[in-house]
């Protein structure tokens, strides 16, 4: 079987807790929108500095019709998006009133018998590339759609927050 995605060394974030995860990328983040020029392109912040509110992320999940992974709530908690550039960038929550990222949505079409929380935009492969949480077992790896290889599906991450590690510490390695 074909793999797409590279390896990557996750051992840098393994020793730290979520939140410091968390802390360390959005920290991350912000310097490279700063240094991208995302940020001076945008009228909203690209790596918000506020959560989401316990009554924000409810609402969301009632949206949705499903709990969000225990860390994804910890990360909108932290930050309500994340939009490092276009196709690098994690949906959550709204500034006010508009929505800088994609929007999260369930999905039952990317693998039969499987339903997922599509949840950010990974373009490193194509445009229209996506990351899931399979909702079966949503506090398990991150996967990628890789639209462009007939739909295959492959893990990105072992958890929500090193997907995040990922992306960001990712998005620097290839723009740098």
């Amino acid at each position: 079987m074909t793999t797409i995605l590279p390896d990557f060394d996750f051992s840098p974030a393994e020793s730290m807790t979520v939140a410091e995860r968390f802390s360390s990328a959005l920290e991350k983040a912000r310097s490279l929108v700063e240094e991208n020029g995302c940020q001076r392109l945008s009228g909203f912040p690209c790596v918000p500095t506020q959560g989401a509110t316990a009554e924000e992320i409810s609402r969301l999940e009632a949206g949705l019709e499903h709990p969000l992974p225990v860390e994804y709530r910890e990360f909108l908690e932290m930050a309500r998006y994340l939009k490092i550039d276009d196709g690098y960038e994690i949906g959550g929550m709204d500034a006010d009133g508009r929505y800088v990222t994609a929007l999260l949505w369930v999905s039952d079409q990317h693998a039969s018998d499987t339903r997922h929380l599509v949840f950010a935009d990974y373009w490193a492969h194509a445009d229209g590339d996506q990351m899931l949480i399979d909702l079966a077992n949503p506090d398990g790896p991150v996967y990628v759609y890789l639209h462009e290889y007939e739909g295959l599906i492959e893990q990105y991450a072992p958890s929500f927050s090193l997907a995040v590690w990922r992306l960001v510490h990712e998005y620097e390695e290839l723009n740098s």
